[in-house]
């Protein structure tokens, strides 16, 4: 902790300088109040200990410096009897605290580990804090492709309104990771982001986990319970999967959208909160509403700012960068590399599970490697002979029986690799003679 002391009185500044920097602090001091504003220019300070009066530059009037230059300084003051008065009035200003004199170094030593126990905090609290919002910064959501990059632009530009948004993409995509990015990038951020699973409850326990319940409103509300609208005022209210919302909820959601008003299960007494609403979709609405299953109301009412995530298919480019961040996440602080085959193997797959099944077959690579080595023999069947499935083919040749040959080659090593290298078996499963396939085996050179 760096310390500046400020006091005309040379004997008790030195005193002091010296006690504090026999305890480790980093101190530096000066002989006034100008004197200390100049070493303010030069260097960061964490605590100033100064007396309340001074010729020309006074306690207070550091004070007033601080708070307008640097708010994070803290400042104890140093006074006499005859001061207290302007001592309590700076403490009012924002000063930490006052100290009169005479006073034992011993006691101001205890004193600063005080505050020094307080900065520690609050500067743990701004690491923590710093880290939360990296995890949900825009740019930590992984991707290169020009896809996502339009998705970057558009969430730079709608976070910090109060927009409803409808999130869409199939299953494992990300949705909720974008839905916390916005909030956490957005003037609500120091709020709750209050998170709904929509598609887990029933009617009757969703209007109650949406809105809340009085006591006594239905068998076994035994206590009144404030429903997640209100505990997202001043914040956001994350609605996962709205296409599952029974539609008797949906006209209770509507109102409460509508006008920020709503009343809990068996109460009369409206309630106005400010939530900002976020939904996610597996589906398209806009079919749902013409299938008369999703109120249209209600759609339009949500569907201010919709984002399509696209399927981690549509943009394989970004598959590296995910497999290098899921390696880094289950093998820290050691990471683990993989080799050059395996990452095609997996760039190749159409990933039906999107992010969320990538990151469980990198998880189980980790668990599952030997002696820190992960072979391609430890991927699941289906993502290993998924090459197999889909045949690729070399644009430099140009004769028919050529491409041909190369897909009834690829067919007959995947037969082979099903039977576990038994050919009659094979044979069966292609449904040819086992001659015939012993005749194209040998032709093609395979064992």
């Amino acid at each position: 902790m760096n310390i500046l002391v400020v006091d005309d009185e040379k004997s008790l500044r030195c005193a002091l300088s010296d006690e504090l920097a026999e305890n480790g602090y980093q101190v530096d001091s000066a002989d006034s109040g100008e004197a200390a504003l100049r070493l303010l220019e030069t260097k960061p300070f964490d605590l100033i200990i100064s007396d309340v009066v001074m010729s020309g530059i006074g306690g207070p009037d550091l004070l007033t410096h601080i708070k307008k230059n640097t708010p994070k300084t803290e400042l104890i003051l140093m006074t006499a009897y005859g001061t207290v008065d302007a001592a309590v009035d700076a403490v009012k200003k924002g000063a930490l605290d006052y100290i009169c004199k005479p006073f034992e170094l011993e006691r101001l030593l205890r004193f600063v580990g005080t505050v020094k126990e307080t900065i520690r905090l609050r500067h743990e609290n701004e690491t923590l804090k710093s880290k939360l919002y990296d995890r949900y910064s825009f740019r930590n959501i992984i991707g290169q492709s020009a896809a996502m990059q339009k998705i970057f632009d558009l969430l730079e530009t709608v976070s910090d309104s109060d927009a409803t948004i409808i999130i869409q993409g199939e299953t494992g995509t990300g949705k909720e990771l974008v839905g916390e990015a916005i909030h956490f990038n957005s003037a609500r951020k120091e709020k709750g982001f209050i998170p709904v699973s929509c598609a887990a409850l029933s009617k009757d326990l969703l209007e109650s986990e949406l809105f809340g319940h009085e006591q006594g409103a239905f068998t076994g509300a035994t206590r009144q319970k404030k429903g997640r609208f209100e505990l997202a005022h001043g914040g956001t209210l994350f609605l996962d999967e709205i296409d599952d919302i029974p539609q008797e909820v949906q006209v209770k959601l509507l109102r409460a959208i509508q006008s920020g008003k709503f009343e809990r299960v068996g109460g009369e007494t409206p309630i106005q909160v400010d939530a900002r609403i976020i939904g996610t979709t597996k589906c398209n609405l806009l079919e749902l509403v013409d299938k008369g299953k999703f109120r249209p109301d209600l759609y339009y009412r949500l569907n201010v700012i919709p984002i399509v995530l696209p399927p981690l298919r549509e943009r394989k480019e970004d598959i590296p960068l995910l497999v290098d961040h899921f390696l880094k996440k289950f093998s820290a602080p050691q990471a683990v590399q993989i080799s050059g085959e395996i990452t095609d193997l997996l760039s190749q797959y159409d990933w039906p599970g999107n992010i969320r099944e990538l990151e469980h077959v990198i998880q189980r690579l980790v668990l599952l490697r030997k002696d820190g080595v992960i072979g391609p023999d430890m991927l699941p069947g289906k993502i290993l002979h998924y090459q197999s499935q889909t045949p690729q083919f070399d644009l430099g040749k140009t004769s028919l029986p050529q491409h041909l040959d190369d897909v009834e080659r690829r067919i007959l090593v995947c037969a082979l690799e099903h039977t576990k290298g038994g050919k009659t078996e094979a044979a069966r499963v292609l449904g040819i003679p086992l001659p015939t396939l012993k005749s194209k085996l040998a032709r093609f050179g395979l064992r």
